[in-house]
């Protein structure tokens, strides 16, 4: 596993990443509503709350951060983020694509705060609940950033035991929230860390897949406990349901065949260069 190795694909970690690029129509009209949000932004910062222009520039900064990564990595919009997509970004992502100054980084969670309430001022947006209880995680935040800072650099097995517990951390927090699908899709099967570009889609599938699926039942006011059976349900329910799309193959299957035919050219490959 290496410094972008996250089990949970997001578009940023496998074969496919590379064939998400900015230049993409739905991704470009995207990122142009951000951009445009940013430029009012950053008026609303100095003329409505009268921050200093060096917080205000730190704070767009920050949000453009945001707004790259839903554009890029999630195909959405500020406005129509759920928990998984902030939780990821504020306590992974951020963390370890932003390499920007300690006080920019340190005031990721009020420039967020701030984005927001200029989205709620502005854009008409109306903030859930939970948007307010995350952001308000400033100590988590900052524990996050100071470990991942800590890690040892010198020693790459020692940086990567390091970087793995990092990433367990999160992983067992949004479990316990049910915001983490299941590693496994199939009996003896986890999704990989380097895939091919089907299982890629179809592991960003599964994971939007989930949290759709978790918005509804919250919706009809289920706690986490109550829901995890039905979420895992749905779940396997879907990897097997065979999709027109797919040739009339399930998920798994379409997986499974793509790793088996990679092992073959794999093998191929091994025996000529021998």
């Amino acid at each position: 596993m290496t410094h972008d190795d996250d089990w949970l694909n997001t578009g940023e970690n496998s074969d496919f990443a590379g064939m998400e690029e900015a230049d993409d129509p739905d991704i470009q009209a995207i990122l142009d509503i951000g951009y445009d949000q940013l430029d009012e932004f950053v008026v609303w910062l100095e003329e409505t709350l009268g921050l200093d222009t060096r917080t205000a520039q730190q704070d767009c900064f920050n949000a453009e951060m945001l707004i790259d990564y839903l554009a890029n990595q999630q195909r959405k919009t500020a406005s129509e983020i759920n928990e998984f997509d902030l939780r990821w970004f504020l306590f992974s992502h951020y963390l370890r694509k932003a390499m920007a100054d300690a006080e920019t980084e340190e005031r990721l969670p009020d420039s967020l705060q701030r984005f927001f309430a200029y989205l709620e001022a502005e854009q008409g947006y109306v903030a859930p609940d939970w948007l307010r209880s995350v952001l308000d995680e400033r100590a988590y935040y900052l524990a996050r950033r100071a470990a991942y800072a800590a890690l040892d650099g010198e020693d790459e097995r020692e940086w990567e035991a390091g970087y793995r517990a990092w990433c367990a951390e999160l992983e067992d927090d949004l479990d316990a929230r049910c915001l983490w699908p299941p590693r496994e899709f199939a009996d003896g099967f986890v999704w990989g860390d380097t895939m091919g570009w089907r299982e890629a889609t179809l592991q960003d599938e599964a994971n939007r897949f989930w949290q759709q699926e978790r918005a509804e039942l919250m919706e009809l006011g289920m706690d986490c406990e109550s829901m995890r059976g039905r979420l895992l349900d749905a779940y396997y329910q879907w990897l097997d349901t065979p999709q027109a799309r797919l040739d009339d193959q399930t998920p798994r299957e379409v997986i499974l065949t793509e790793r088996e035919a990679r092992q073959e050219m794999e093998e191929e490959t091994d025996e000529e260069e021998s």
